[in-house]
């Protein structure tokens, strides 16, 4: 096997988890069907040459969005602020009056944004369900070469792309290598920072560094969003490499198999010291959360998620059921954990007497 961006062989495993569900954003609508959600195995390999890392054993085949999928987050203020923070970016970036493109628009929120901020933008995603006439519902290929784009974007598409290089080509292709591309992605430094273990997951086949994202370009703007869990890259098309150059430096060592099974046991442990206890974050990180801490519902109670369309709804595989924050309300000494620290002012002013029983994950 080699590496999708160098074509070295240089790979190393460095995480491997059986039997995960194949969508952490699933939802269904009865327990029974979400026990019988698909699931699949990840295996991380480490490019020791470029630093890429991706699961050998993703199946692009099995992957089908369909209404169950549920990855909205705008429901949030916190998250509406940081999607302002992007568009913010753009215009300071001299875009708001160019050809926009967005692949993989999903829902169609920050499109939506972007067109009541002023900007001309079009978008593709084949699973969208709603009726805005600038989204097209199919991929981008070179039969729309004829929309050109001063600027193609690409938020939290290419990590779930499983030859992220030749996607990009081809999106270049069809746009004869002109405009620039806006990436954002998951910063792979800031899960092994954290031994962040539910933020491995079989829909994100790909994990990029920041020196990793830049090694497919001959030179890139970059920088770190939401709190450094995500990071960007505004890069020039015409300089996108045919292979990644190497990495020297790494953002993590061969011991990151232990240290994730370490940081696992330990969550183990405190949620069968708090039995009952609840998880505040219904989307990937809380699916992967209790799928590998509490498979067998034995000691976490519920998912509490502020997006209405997951409320009593059920978690891939677990069964567990998810509430609305509002269930919480008269209950004055259940325990929560949080899967994503961003949250925790925005749930204390919803709930504001559960702050002595809150936990932030990557505090404990």
């Amino acid at each position: 096997m080699k590496c999708p961006l160098c074509q070295r062989e240089t790979l190393v495993l460095i995480y491997d988890v059986k039997n995960i569900p194949i969508f952490q954003n699933k939802v269904y609508q009865t327990r029974e069907a979400a026990l019988k959600a698909k699931t699949a195995n990840v295996s991380l390999l480490l490019c020791s040459g470029c630093s890429f890392i991706f699961n050998s054993e993703f199946d692009s085949g099995i992957m089908t969005y369909d209404a169950d999928y549920q990855n909205e987050q705008a429901h949030s203020p916190y998250f509406q602020k940081y999607l302002n923070e992007i568009i913010d970016l753009l215009i300071k970036a001299d875009f708001k009056s160019k050809k926009i493109i967005e692949i993989g628009c999903g829902k169609g929120y920050f499109l939506e944004r972007l067109l009541e901020r002023g900007f001309k933008v079009t978008g593709f995603d084949p699973a969208y369900e709603g009726i805005n006439p600038h989204i097209i519902k199919d991929y981008f290929s070179v039969k729309y070469s004829h929309l050109s784009a001063d600027l193609i974007i690409l938020r939290h598409t290419l990590e779930h792309v499983q030859n992220p290089l030749s996607f990009l080509h081809n999106i270049a292709a069809a746009l004869q290598y002109k405009g620039m591309v806006f990436i954002e992605v998951p910063s792979v430094e800031w899960i092994f920072e954290k031994m962040a273990f539910w933020d491995i997951f079989y829909e994100h086949c790909n994990y990029f560094s920041i020196e990793n994202l830049k090694s497919i370009f001959q030179h890139a703007t970059q920088g770190l969003l939401f709190n450094n869990q995500y990071m960007y890259l505004l890069g020039d098309l015409s300089r996108l490499r045919r292979r990644a150059r190497p990495v020297s430096r790494m953002a993590f060592g061969d011991g990151s198999q232990k240290q994730l099974l370490k940081k696992l046991d330990l969550y183990k442990d405190f949620v069968r010291r708090h039995p009952g206890i609840m998880v505040w974050g219904a989307g990937a990180k809380g699916a992967t959360f209790v799928n590998l801490i509490d498979p067998y519902r034995e000691y976490i109670s519920g998912i509490i998620d502020i997006n209405p369309k997951k409320q009593a709804k059920y978690i891939a595989k677990t069964g567990h059921k998810i509430f609305s924050p509002e269930s919480l309300v008269n209950v004055k000494k259940k325990d929560v954990i949080v899967m994503n620290e961003n949250y925790i002012e925005e749930i204390l002013n919803i709930i504001p007497d559960i702050g002595e029983k809150l936990y932030a994950l990557g505090e404990l």
